[in-house]
């Protein structure tokens, strides 16, 4: 994975996972699949997240709480 200089925070990989699918925004999907991709992308090295408030109404911000 590349990391990028994200001043004043520390890097941040080239990637992000978006959150409109963990939040349904293109269809169903249920927990636990969004969890797993969740620990997938970290697996991947993925630390950079997108996760605004209207992806299903905070749903997708809900999933990395859990």
């Amino acid at each position: 994975m590349n990391f990028r200089d994200f001043k004043p925070y520390e890097k941040v990989s080239s990637f992000t996972l978006g959150g409109g699918g963990i939040g349904q925004v293109w269809g169903e999907t249920t927990s636990e699949e969004a969890i797993k991709t969740v620990h997938a992308a970290l697996d991947y090295g993925i630390n950079h997240f997108d996760v605004a408030p209207m992806y299903g109404k905070g749903e997708a911000e809900r999933i990395f709480y859990l």
